[in-house]
C-alpha cells in the first residue's frame, strides 16, 4: 500500500503536469495568434521571392534552379529549399501573401516548442515555459515569420539540428550526431553561410560534453563534417555541372557560378564591399533617370541617353551616375527604433556599427529587450554552476553562449551588408539563457530567500527601466506597457517581501518579476502583428512608420502593384502570350510584372543591378527570335554595349499615359525606379 504522502506527491507531480501543459498551450496560442493574424492581408510579401515562387511552380526546371522568373533566365540569389517549401505551400493554396508566408509563421510556432524542449531536460518545465514565452513574444520573429522571407525557417532548422546535437551527447549514439550533421546542411540549402553561424555550438556541445574519448570526439566531428559538406554542397555543385546554356544565369554573380555566390555575393562581398558598391555609405542610392513622356499615342522617336551620351554602368564607386534633369537622389540615413529616420550615419534598417548598436535605434526594438538581463546573468549561472558537476546544464550554458556571442559580435561591428530581420538568430539563445538566468535566480531564492529575490528585483527592474527609456516615445501604448510593467514590478517586489515569512508569495513575486520584462517586448510585437502596412521587402519590427512611406513616390507595400498599370496593358496587347514582357535593369523591377501576368521578364542586372547578367548577343538573339520585343530605356542606358545596340536596332516609343511617376518601394530605402519611355525592336 502506497503511504499518504506518496499519493499526495502524485496528485501534486499530475496537478503540476496539468498547469505546465495548460500554460504551454496559452503560450503556443499567444504566438500562433501573434503570427497568424490577418496573415498575408498586405501583400505578396518580397515581391523578388514571391515571383521566384511564381516561376517555380510553371516547370520541374524553374522548380530546381530556383528560377526567379517564368523564362528561366536568372535564378534567385539564394538556395532553392526554403523556397521549394514555399512553392508547395503555394501550389495547394495560390501564390498569395498568406500561402507564401505559411511556411515560416508553421516554423515560427514550432520553433517555440523547439526552444521549450530544449531548455526542459536540463532545467525544468518553468525555465522552459519562460523561455517559451520568450520565443514567442521575439518581436524580430514575429517580422520575419509573418513574411515570406527564409529566415524563420532557417532557425527552426538550427534547433533542430541543436537538439539533436543535444541527442548526441545525451545518449553517446554516433547516429544523432550525424543527423544533426545532415540538418545544419539543409539550413545551408536555405541560406547558404547564415546556418554555419551557430556551427561552433554545436561541435563544442559534443566536444566537451560526449563521454567518448579526445581521438574519438575528433573523428567523429570529422566525419560529421564530411556530411556537412556534402549536404551543403550537393546542389550548388550539381547546378554548377549543368552547361551555362541549359540553366539560369546565378544572379549577384560575375562569372555565373552558385559557388561564387556562396563565398561572393552572400559571403565575403556581404562582409566587406557590398554595402559600400552600393554606395550607402556615401548617404547616396542611385535613381535612375526621369524622362517624362508626353502623352498621345505611341510616338517613335531618336533614342538618346539623358546626357546625350552612353552613361556610366554600375553603382558608386564603380561609376557616379550624371545627375539627369530631373532625377532624384534621396539619403540613406538610419532609421529609428520601429525605422524612424534619424539622419544619422549609417545605412538603411541596421544603423552604425559599433559598441552600443543592439542598444540603441534601429536595432534595440528587434532582439535587444531582454539583452540586460541575459548578459548580466551570464555571470549569475556562472556563479550558481560554477562548484557543481559537470552535466547537462553546463553543456545548455555552452550551447546558448557560444551561439549568442559570436553573432552578438558580428551584429554590433559588423561594417557589411546586413538588415534587422537577420537578428532572428539571436531569438534562441536569448530565450535559452533568459531561461536559465531565470533558473538561476530561483536556485538562489531556494538557498537564501532575501538575497535572490533582491537580485532577480535588481536585474528585472534594470531590464524594464531599459526598456521604458527605449520604449517611451514611440507609440501612443507606451506609457500603459510601462506602467503596467512597473506595477508588476512592484507587485513583485511586494511579494517578495512578504515571501520572507510566506514562500508561496516568494515564488508568486517572483513570477511576476519575470512577466514584467516580456511587456514591453510583448506589445512590440503586437504592434508589428497589427502593423497594418509593413515594409514587407525588409520587415522590421514594432509599429507602422513613415519614414520610407513619405517618402517622394513610395506606396506601401500592399498587393500586386506594377511599376504603371497603363505600360502593363501596353505590353500585354502588343507581346505574344509566353514570350517575353520586357526587359528591365533590376530584378526587383520585375517581380510586380511577373506577379501580375506571370510572363517571362528579362532582367539586365539581377537584384541589384550589382552585375551585367545578359549579354548583348543574347538580347541580339531573343529580339531576333522573336522572344523579347520591348526593352524599358532605363533598363538599356545602365549596360553601355546593350544600349549601343539598342540605339542601333530599336526605335524609342512613348506609351500613352506611361508616367515617370516613381513606381513602388525596391527595398532600399530612397531607392525608386522610375518608369521611362521603351525601346521597341520588333514592331
Amino acid at each position: 500500500m502506497n503511504a499518504p504522502g506518496s499519493k499526495i506527491r502524485i496528485i501534486l507531480q499530475d496537478r503540476n503536469k496539468l498547469i505546465v501543459t495548460a500554460l504551454l498551450v496559452i503560450i503556443l496560442g499567444i504566438g500562433i495568434f501573434l503570427r497568424f493574424h490577418q496573415l498575408g492581408a498586405s501583400g505578396d510579401g518580397n515581391l523578388y521571392y514571391a515571383a521566384t515562387v511564381k516561376s517555380m511552380l510553371l516547370s520541374w526546371h524553374n522548380f530546381f534552379f530556383a528560377a526567379f522568373e517564368p523564362g528561366g533566365s536568372l535564378a534567385v540569389d539564394k538556395p532553392p529549399l526554403g523556397f521549394w517549401v514555399q512553392a508547395i505551400s503555394a501550389f495547394f493554396l495560390g501564390v498569395n501573401g498568406f500561402a507564401l508566408a505559411l511556411p515560416n509563421a508553421i516554423a515560427g510556432v514550432l520553433s517555440i516548442f523547439m526552444v521549450y524542449k530544449i531548455v526542459r531536460r536540463p532545467f525544468g518545465p518553468w525555465a522552459a515555459l519562460l523561455a517559451a514565452a520568450v520565443m514567442a513574444v521575439m518581436p524580430v520573429a514575429i517580422s520575419a515569420e509573418r513574411n515570406n522571407t527564409i529566415d524563420g525557417l532557417l532557425v527552426l532548422v538550427l534547433l533542430l539540428a541543436a537538439w539533436t546535437f543535444l541527442q548526441s551527447v545525451h545518449t553517446g549514439k554516433l547516429t544523432w550526431l550525424l543527423l544533426g550533421a545532415f540538418i545544419v546542411g539543409l539550413g545551408f540549402n536555405i541560406k547558404m553561410l547564415q546556418a554555419i553561424l551557430p556551427l561552433p555550438a554545436f561541435y563544442a556541445i559534443y566536444f566537451f560534453g560526449s563521454k567518448q574519448k579526445f581521438w574519438k570526439k575528433i573523428f567523429d566531428l570529422a566525419r560529421a563534417t564530411m556530411i556537412l559538406v556534402v549536404v551543403s554542397f550537393s546542389w550548388a555543385v550539381a547546378v554548377d555541372l549543368v552547361p551555362v546554356s541549359e540553366r539560369p544565369y546565378v544572379d549577384s554573380t560575375a562569372h555565373n557560378t552558385v559557388m561564387e555566390l556562396i563565398f561572393g555575393h552572400n559571403g565575403i562581398e556581404r562582409l566587406l564591399t557590398l554595402r559600400q558598391s552600393i554606395g550607402l555609405d556615401s548617404g547616396i542610392i542611385r535613381s535612375l533617370p526621369e524622362n517624362p513622356p508626353p502623352s498621345g499615342e505611341p510616338d517613335r522617336q531618336p533614342p538618346a541617353s539623358p546626357n546625350g551620351q552612353p552613361p556610366q554602368q554600375g553603382y558608386p564607386p564603380y561609376g557616379e551616375p550624371p545627375e539627369p534633369p530631373g532625377g532624384q537622389y534621396f539619403p540613406g540615413g538610419s532609421m529609428g527604433i520601429g525605422g524612424q529616420q534619424e539622419g544619422k550615419s549609417g545605412s538603411m534598417d541596421f544603423g552604425t556599427a559599433g559598441t552600443l548598436r543592439l542598444f540603441t535605434a534601429p536595432l534595440v526594438g528587434e532582439a535587444s529587450w531582454l539583452l540586460p538581463f541575459t548578459l548580466a546573468g551570464l555571470i549569475v549561472q556562472v556563479v550558481v554552476l560554477w562548484k557543481r558537476p559537470f552535466n547537462e546544464k553546463h553543456i545548455a550554458l555552452i550551447l546558448w553562449i557560444t551561439w549568442l556571442l559570436p553573432e552578438a559580435i558580428y551584429f554590433t561591428y559588423s561594417q557589411g551588408l546586413m538588415h534587422a530581420y537577420y537578428l532572428i538568430m539571436m531569438g534562441p539563445p536569448v530565450a535559452g539563457l533568459t531561461a536559465m538566468t531565470g533558473w538561476a535566480l530561483w536556485e538562489i531564492v531556494r538557498n537564501r530567500r532575501m538575497v535572490g529575490l533582491s537580485l532577480a528585483f535588481l536585474l528585472a527592474g534594470g531590464t524594464v527601466l531599459f526598456q521604458a527609456l527605449e520604449l517611451s516615445g514611440t507609440t501612443n501604448a507606451a506609457p500603459w506597457a510601462i506602467g503596467i510593467a512597473v506595477a508588476l514590478l512592484l507587485a513583485g517586489l511586494a511579494f517578495g517581501v512578504i515571501g520572507k515569512f510566506q514562500a508561496r508569495f516568494a515564488t508568486g513575486g517572483f513570477i511576476l518579476l519575470m512577466i514584467a520584462m516580456l511587456v514591453a517586448p510583448g506589445l512590440w510585437s503586437a504592434q508589428t502583428t497589427f502593423n497594418t502596412t509593413p515594409n514587407t521587402t525588409l520587415p522590421y519590427a514594432g509599429p507602422a512608420t513613415q519614414d520610407w512611406q513619405e517618402m517622394p513616390g513610395a506606396q506601401p507595400d500592399g498587393g500586386n502593384v506594377t511599376e504603371n498599370q497603363s505600360l502593363l496593358e501596353y505590353l500585354v496587347a502588343n507581346t505574344k502570350p509566353g514570350s517575353y514582357l520586357l526587359a528591365t535593369d533590376r530584378a526587383q523591377d520585375s517581380a510586380a510584372y511577373i506577379l501580375d501576368t506571370g510572363r517571362p521578364v528579362l532582367t539586365f542586372g539581377g537584384f541589384l543591378g550589382e552585375y551585367q547578367e545578359v549579354t548583348v548577343d543574347q538580347v541580339s538573339v531573343l529580339v531576333h527570335n522573336g522572344q523579347l520585343r520591348f526593352i524599358l530605356s532605363s533598363a538599356a542606358q545602365q549596360y553601355q554595349d546593350i544600349f549601343q545596340w539598342v540605339s542601333q536596332n530599336c526605335s524609342s516609343i512613348n506609351v500613352k499615359g506611361l508616367s515617370a511617376t516613381p513606381g513602388p518601394a525596391t527595398g532600399i530605402p530612397g531607392y525608386f525606379q522610375q518608369t521611362t519611355s521603351l525601346y521597341d525592336c520588333g514592331g
